[in-house]
């Protein structure tokens, strides 16, 4: 009885652990064309949408049509304790791992739109961490 009793409690925190964990919305766009370094307006060709946290990589496939010429990312924070977060990190690789391409500040706002990128992303993978300062954080 005394086991049920702990592995009830444990489950409890961990449920409580992860209900807390700040989330993130962000969609990865490919545009047939739009101007750099601006906000991006309209439609884009292909969108993919992943979730983002301080503690998982989340990747999406780069979009191989040759009829993309740009990218761009936005964000959408999902939970109140986002509120620590103050942006996502993006790599082009599916682990997370080395240099990252860029970063899309929320700037104290739970939303980030992305300007209009070149078309700078290798085939294969993007991935998303969020960038959070609490505590028990990785960034």
């Amino acid at each position: 009885m005394h086991f049920s009793k702990t592995l009830a409690t444990v489950a409890t925190f961990a449920m409580s652990a992860y209900a807390a964990l700040p989330v993130a919305s962000v969609d990865f766009q490919s545009w047939e064309s739009c101007d750099v370094g601006a906000q991006v307006s309209g439609q884009p060709k292909f969108v993919a949408r992943v979730t983002a946290t301080p503690l998982t990589c989340d990747k999406t496939p780069v979009n191989p049509d040759w009829s993309i010429d740009n990218y761009s990312f936005s964000a959408k924070l999902d939970t109140k304790d986002a509120a620590y977060c103050h942006g996502v990190i993006i790599w082009n690789n599916d682990g997370c791992s080395g240099k990252p391409t860029t970063f899309l500040p929320f700037d104290d706002s739970p939303f980030a739109v992305g300007k209009c990128l070149p078309d700078i992303l290798d085939p294969g993978y993007v991935s998303f961490k969020l960038a959070c300062d609490f505590p028990g954080a990785p960034f």
